[in-house]
């Protein structure tokens, strides 16, 4: 085998995931290398300026709709690595993106910049300039000296990187330095000190910037909030980033902490803001059992709860200001807290609270209520409970209470059948019709069906089917994804009972959708129990179903919904390949007393074989083929024809050849043909089929009986009409 041909080695996850950084891995091994030969050269030297060559372009088409780089330093148990964030949604270690031996090489001489100026981690933002850019590659790589106020030290250096940063106007490169790491005394996990910190460093630095312009600063500020927050974007890190706020509030001037917060609720969606605020719920509890009276750093637990309550004071207001539709568990829980009175809510939270106590009240006097709905009258106190079913019905499909529903709109479909309160019960059906035909309810119910025991699911199923047509898309779409056949089932009835429109959608799409063939042959079963002609129509398609089980029974439903009408289906079913397939078309034909000219050929070749047919029909089929002869008594014509045939069938034969001229003539179908035969020529055979059927008696003495009580009622027959 030559090298082109053979085949390519698999790459581990490991290398997949190298390669998959591989544009990160060269920017930043550029990135170092430019600080260590601009540190060597001179800024203006042909190897500086060859190091930095292309650097800001890769830089750029690294970011693209990124909003920053960040790199910063990991503190491990005994030693310091370098972390990337941004380029990825979770931080990648440079271990993860260099090759090993590499990572190992310039690890150690990045973290040497990072030393020299006490660095915990700088961020470009993807609006940096190219002047800015290279700057920055030039402040960091100069080894910090004295300045003029004179000393030196980590807190000197910080002060010179800073106040040239400063100098330059580079207001898009952000740096953090060991000596602002606020939250340590508190335990805060790294990434929220972290995201504290910067926070505090990038605003209060921006006064030191006195080349901005007004709009850049407002513009920027708002910038390094929605940086800040990024990678803290998880409901536990914002909880202990929110709560924990205070730390820098005070130090901040150019930003009031009211204008912090909303700029951080706003970048949140409800559902973030939800999920944060339920995290500070569970903090409130676990306060609640707090073993002392104040914590190791000093505070007051009271003094901790009321930081936690003002942080989920502003979540809540900013999710009442959006009329935010939001669980009443979670609203309550609001109210219970005292983070908002009950007057403070929006009306439409205000509304929902009432509602679900009216729904709680409902359902524990049930009984009294339904009662009175079984008998209403034209009094006040039936209009209320209208309105408050009205009202309820779609907190109890939210809490999936399908019981009590169920209840309700059976006594409804009762009230509508009978004449004396049909129109009331009418009224009411449209009222509750309105109230739960919305998407979110449609989407719960369908969502809830595959969730639910088969109990409950049984009362959830009378609800879809109240809702009607609405529900037919979601209902097909959600028996095609059940893998339970349970689910399907309930989905299936609730289709039936919506009726044929949603039927013919579903029958259109079962093929496709269902590869149990029993589950085919329910469905098309229960179809036919319908009775509803138009129904017909979509099951045609299913006589060629690859399973005769189907087919058997899709002429069944057939013959059940249209009858006559079903003939040619029928009549293809003759050809069927599988007998139990033959037998169903041979017994619908014969009950609808179809005399259509494939039927009389079929059977002919059946009852009256060719010699040379070396196999027969079954016995099943045969016997359905007597069965539909007994019924040819239309004319005289049809009757001798019917006659002649079932004679052939009870008419023994000879064996071939010199066998035949030794043994007696054999019958040609089984005793319960033979059987069958005789009842059919009882039924309409007249005295010309005496000698055969005596015949059959006297070979088959096991026939005998049969075959003298056929010539009896033939005789009786005859003579009646004489």
């Amino acid at each position: 085998m030559d090298a082109a041909s053979a085949p390519q080695a698999r790459q581990s996850p490991t290398s997949q995931r190298k390669e998959a950084y591989s544009e990160l891995s060269k920017f930043t091994l550029a990135l170092i290398q430019a600080m260590l030969r601009t540190g060597y050269y001179a800024a203006e030297h042909p190897e500086a300026q060859k190091s930095i060559a292309g650097l800001y372009e890769s830089f750029r088409r690294l970011v693209e709709d990124r909003s920053e780089l960040t790199y910063l330093i990991v503190e491990q148990r005994d030693s310091y690595e370098i972390a990337i964030e941004g380029y990825s949604s979770t931080p990648l270690s440079l271990y993860e993106v260099m090759m090993r031996g590499m990572a190992e090489l310039f690890t150690p001489k990045f973290l040497d910049f990072f030393k020299r100026w006490s660095l915990l981690s700088f961020s470009i933002k993807a609006d940096t300039s190219a002047d800015d850019f290279y700057k920055f590659i030039e402040l960091m790589s100069q080894v910090p000296t004295a300045g003029s106020g004179g000393g030196g030290g980590a807190g000197k250096a910080s002060e010179r990187l800073t106040q040239a940063l400063a100098d330059h106007n580079i207001l898009h490169i952000s740096t953090v330095f060991k000596h602002d790491m606020v939250g340590r005394e508190r335990h805060l996990p790294w990434r929220v000190r972290l995201a504290l910190t910067r926070l505090r460093r990038d605003l209060r630095v921006l006064p030191l910037y006195r080349k901005a312009s007004p709009e850049q600063i407002s513009r920027i500020k708002l910038q390094i909030i929605d940086d800040v927050i990024r990678p803290v974007r998880t409901p536990a890190l914002l909880k202990d980033f929110l709560i924990n706020y205070d730390l820098i509030a005070a130090d901040i001037s150019v930003l009031q902490e009211s204008e912090v917060e909303h700029e951080i609720c706003a970048n949140l969606n409800d559902g973030m803001l939800v999920s944060t605020a339920q995290e500070i719920i569970g903090e409130l509890e676990k306060l609640k059992d707090y073993p002392a009276e104040e914590f190791p750093w000093g505070e007051s637990v009271a003094v901790v709860k009321e930081r936690h309550l003002a942080a989920l004071r502003d979540l809540a207001t900013t999710l009442c200001q959006r009329a935010s539709t939001l669980e009443h568990e979670f609203v309550q829980a609001l109210v219970d807290q005292k983070v908002l009175s009950f007057q403070e809510l929006p009306k439409e939270l205000r509304q929902a609270v009432e509602t679900r106590h009216l729904a709680e009240t409902f359902i524990a006097r049930r009984d009294k209520y339904l009662n009175y709905l079984r008998s209403p009258t034209a009094g006040e106190t039936t209009q209320k409970l209208c309105a408050t079913l009205y009202r309820i019905a779609p907190d109890l499909v939210v809490r999936s209470h399908y019981e009590t529903l169920a209840m309700v709109l059976e006594i409804v479909e009762q009230g509508r059948e009978n004449p004396r309160t049909a129109r009331f019960f009418g009224q009411l059906a449209a009222f509750l019709g309105k109230a739960l035909n919305h998407e979110a309810i449609i989407s719960h119910l369908l969502a809830d069906l595959p969730q639910q025991e088969k109990q409950e699911r049984e009362h959830l199923v009378k609800v879809i089917a109240f809702l009607g047509e609405p529900m037919i898309p979601g209902l097909v779409h959600a028996y095609g994804k059940a893998e339970e056949k349970g689910v399907r089932i309930s989905a299936f009835e609730a289709l039936k009972r919506i009726g044929p429109k949603a039927l013919d959608q579903f029958l259109a799409r079962l093929g496709q959708m269902e590869s149990d063939w029993a589950m085919v042959r329910h469905a098309l079963s229960e179809v036919g129990e319908m009775g509803d002609p138009a129904l017909a129509r979509s099951l045609t398609g299913f006589a060629h179903h690859p399973n005769p089980h189907v087919r058997h029974t899709c002429l069944t439903a057939l013959f059940k919904l249209i009858g006559p009408a079903a003939e040619e289906q029928f009549v293809a079913g003759l050809r069927d390949e599988e007998a139990g397939v033959r037998q169903t078309a041979v017994s619908h034909l014969g009950a609808i007393e179809s005399r259509h000219p494939d039927l009389l050929a079929f059977v002919e070749r059946v009852l009256v074989p060719d010699e040379n047919q070396e196999e027969l029909e079954k016995d099943g089929v045969v016997i359905e083929i007597c069965r539909a002869l007994a019924r040819f008594t239309k004319s005289d014509q049809e009757r001798a024809a019917a006659q002649r045939y079932l004679i052939g069938a009870i008419r023994p034969v000879r064996a071939k050849g010199m066998l035949g001229k030794l043994k007696k003539p054999a019958p040609r179908f089984g005793e319960h043909v033979e059987q069958a035969a005789l009842e059919a020529l009882a039924t309409i055979g007249t005295l010309d089929a005496i000698e055969p059927i005596e015949e059959l008696a006297t070979a088959d003495d096991a026939l005998a009986d049969a075959a003298r009580a056929a010539i009896e009622r033939i005789k009786r027959r005859a003579a009646s009409t004489v």
